[in-house]
């Protein structure tokens, strides 16, 4: 391989463990907030690795394979678990927190589509 090959590929691979490492500690400026459960998409999007990289106040959140900068969860508590399959309305009625009523949090329901939904404390 020719050295100016080689030096590409080096640095090719050493940004890649760099974008990792970012990724895995958050080494990013840190924002208030909480991602929230997003959608696994089908391909692997890294538009962020930390916080910082996000503009206003979204974060950098993950999403099955991907990470993407999200508007975060404003509400305490965490959404409970689902096994699925069960029953739920087959319908996304809230995107994120802040379109729920009272403490309610915007979570996935047994249909796997995000509702209101009582947070555990």
């Amino acid at each position: 391989m020719p050295a100016s090959r080689l030096g590409k590929w080096a640095a090719g691979l050493l940004g890649l463990q760099l974008f990792i490492l970012l990724s895995a500690t958050g080494t990013g400026a840190e924002k208030p907030g909480v991602c929230p459960q997003l959608p696994e998409t089908a391909d692997c999007v890294k538009e962020c690795a930390s916080d910082d990289q996000c503009k206003d106040n979204h974060k950098c959140c993950q999403a099955g394979c991907s990470f993407v900068c999200s508007t975060p969860n404003e509400k305490e508590g965490t959404c409970p678990s689902v096994d699925l399959p069960k029953l739920g309305l087959c319908e996304d009625q809230c995107k994120v927190d802040s379109q729920c009523p009272d403490n309610k949090k915007c979570c996935r329901n047994g249909c796997g589509k995000m509702t209101c939904t009582t947070p555990k404390f």
